[in-house]
């Protein structure tokens, strides 16, 4: 009976502490994925470079989930530069969701896209918006009117 209540009890043990550390290594790693992103926290830069990076050719779903407001003059001067030149980039990088968003895109969005969100935004003053789901695109007619702006602050 001792034998039996003892291999119970270690029998017991093992599963539980392998359950436990199995849990353990998912939960590390779906913590690193389920992170969220602050716009704050980032510039133009960083956040273009980290929707590239982010994205997976494989996956379909292809989206940085972000939590709270763009802050208000988030592009600065010195932004200007590099975004005027990847306005025209067709290079493909995630969508951008808020955490807020019930609805999963399994489009991605465009380096120009964000560019000129980004640059509109510094153009008219506006805080920037992109909604509950965002995957941008570059579109010709905005860069001609982004590179006409610049042309005339030069």
């Amino acid at each position: 009976m001792k034998k039996i209540i003892l291999s119970l009890t270690v029998v017991s043990f093992l599963l539980i502490g392998g359950y436990l550390f199995n849990d353990f290594k998912i939960n590390k790693a779906e913590k690193e994925n389920l992170k969220f992103s602050y716009p704050k926290d980032l510039d133009p830069k960083s956040f273009i470079n980290l929707f590239i990076k982010k994205y997976n050719r494989d996956s379909k779903l292809n989206f940085v989930t972000m939590s709270g407001d763009f802050p208000e003059n988030w592009v600065k001067p010195n932004d200007i530069q590099y975004l005027i030149r990847i306005m025209r980039s067709k290079q493909k990088c995630c969508g951008y969701m808020n955490t807020f968003s019930s609805f999963i895109s399994s489009e991605n969005g465009e380096v120009g896209g964000y560019a000129i969100i980004f640059l509109n935004s510094y153009i008219s003053k506006t805080k920037i918006n992109m909604g509950l789901n965002c995957n941008p695109k570059t579109d010709k007619e905005s860069v001609r009117k982004i590179e006409s702006w610049y042309q005339k602050q030069k």
